[in-house]
């Protein structure tokens, strides 16, 4: 479970702010969810991002706003993609006194009542506005704490006095979030015995064939592909780690046939388990 709960240090205790510039092609981050905000920027190319329910694909120029404790995945959808990131907790919006940004902005967006508008594309009526302030950060600031501070908090307020912020229920969002992390963790717990798609919807009190398509709404991948790329990692550690047999390892795993193990592992990996142990064992 600790897998997807990212838990990468964000810059400092008084400047809890990271940047990124990413560029990758035939990649994705695969499904994870952190307690803290992120902005995303695109430079080129185009990426598939998977947030919740929805699937957006982000081109040059446009803005994609995660809220804290979202389920979400990346993926290139063109042959090569860049983009800026930028990932900071709230306790950059919070103060010692009481303060009325922190009441009316940030305390509600922890508590999920409130929550940034998903995506800013050129045909947005607010484009215009909130395009350069994001360019500041990204761009012109990015080495300013006093400057991407500034910026931060001017597109809050714009977004703000815009009424762009979507107010939530808390109760919904909430559930769903949890129903796919509690799922998550089921499956990195039993990942090596036989799982069944009732077994994952009792957990969450669905029907089967309803949970399905929940489960891939919320995520962008059936049970089954989650709980392959489950055992996939695993597989990929205990070859590294260990001198177990290929079947030992497809049955430590939960796979009861080699071969389909075999073919999972290389559609997954590029390669077979036994090239990949080869490459990438400690000697």
């Amino acid at each position: 479970m600790e897998r997807y709960l990212e838990k990468r240090k964000r810059g400092t205790e008084t400047f809890p702010f990271s940047y990124y510039k990413q560029k990758f092609s035939n990649q994705m981050v695969k499904l994870h969810w952190h307690p803290e905000f992120e902005l995303i920027c695109g430079i080129s190319g185009e990426l598939a991002v998977t947030v919740s329910q929805e699937k957006y694909i982000l081109r040059e120029g446009e803005i994609l706003f995660i809220n804290p404790e979202e389920l979400h995945s990346y993926a290139a959808f063109s042959e090569e993609v860049q983009y800026h990131a930028a990932v900071f907790k709230p306790s950059l919006f919070q103060f010692n006194a009481p303060h009325f940004f922190e009441q009316e902005f940030i305390n509600p967006m922890i508590n999920g009542v409130l929550r940034f508008p998903r995506m800013i594309d050129r045909r947005h009526e607010k484009y215009a506005v909130i395009s350069p302030i994001v360019d500041r950060i990204f761009n012109e600031h990015i080495n300013s704490k006093t400057m991407v501070f500034a910026d931060l908090t001017l597109l809050f307020c714009t977004l703000m006095d815009n009424g762009l912020l979507e107010q939530v229920s808390e109760e919904s969002v909430y559930k769903q979030t949890e129903d796919i992390k509690c799922c998550i963790k089921y499956m990195e717990e039993n990942f090596n015995r036989n799982i069944t798609l009732a077994e994952l919807a009792n957990l969450v009190h669905l029907n089967p064939n309803y949970f399905c398509n929940y489960f891939k709404k919320q995520t962008g991948l059936t049970p089954f592909a989650q709980l392959n790329n489950i055992r996939i990692h695993r597989a990929s550690k205990i070859l590294c780690q260990t001198e177990l047999s290929i079947a030992e390892v497809a049955e430590a795993c939960g796979y009861e046939n080699t071969n389909y193990f075999i073919r999972r592992f290389k559609e997954a990996r590029g390669c077979t388990p036994s090239v990949y142990r080869k490459k990438n064992s400690v000697s």
